[in-house]
């Protein structure tokens, strides 16, 4: 995982872990994924997208007394500007965003067909091996680039360029397009994790809503 890997849940720990003390900051902790109380830092992806680039949003950092106090206590977020890709970046939103449910959807919104959508994602493990709500990222030893991508970012476009061939990676495990790229297959037989197929497991309705909550998100994250 992507925030693992760049030292992320070592200061904002993960889930049940505690928050550890920050004295001088704000709360007097550094918070933690999944505990809530990300809208107390960040109102939208925007603002959690400035916190990883500069190491706080615009607005604290033009404020002389929020400067202040960024500059007093002791654990500071580090800017991760200039050693992020953009894609990279999106992905660390896509997982801030998506365990501390902020700005996931327009208005914060989900009609029916996107929310039935994430809860077939979620009931059929795909966020075991493409991250929370898809924000990817996982490891995946052997495979090209290394990690399994996620549904959000620009890795998806490359994998999947369609309903259609969304409804083949599920269907079969695969994509007829890249499965006739020897590149690529020289790194799908040697990687440890593979797409399951899902034929018989879904219906169409259930493909069709799956379809329309990576749609919403997608778009949610631009």
């Amino acid at each position: 995982m992507l925030a693992e890997a760049q030292g992320c849940l070592g200061c904002h720990r993960s889930y049940s872990a505690a928050e550890i003390p920050n004295p001088g900051s704000r709360w007097g902790s550094v918070p933690r994924f999944a505990a809530g109380n990300a809208r107390m830092y960040a109102e939208s992806r925007r603002e959690i997208a400035e916190f990883i680039r500069f190491g706080a949003p615009r607005s604290w950092l033009d404020d002389p007394a929020a400067a202040a106090r960024l500059a007093d206590q002791p654990v500071r977020m580090p800017a991760y500007g200039g050693s992020l890709s953009p894609d990279e970046i999106e992905s660390l939103v896509a997982f801030a965003a998506s365990v501390e449910r902020v700005g996931s959807f327009p208005d914060g919104v989900e009609d029916e067909a996107v929310a039935e959508g994430r809860a077939l994602a979620r009931e059929q493990g795909c966020f075991s091996c493409h991250g929370v709500d898809g924000s990817g990222g996982l490891p995946n030893p052997g495979s090209l680039g290394g990690f399994t991508p996620g549904f959000l970012g620009g890795n998806f476009g490359d994998m999947v360029r369609d309903r259609a061939e969304f409804r083949e990676w599920v269907l079969d495990g695969t994509s007829r397009r890249l499965a006739g790229n020897p590149a690529v297959r020289f790194f799908w037989v040697r990687q440890r994790v593979s797409m399951p197929a899902y034929r018989d497991r879904l219906t169409d309705e259930q493909l069709e809503a799956i379809w329309s909550w990576i749609e919403a998100a997608r778009t949610a994250s631009e």
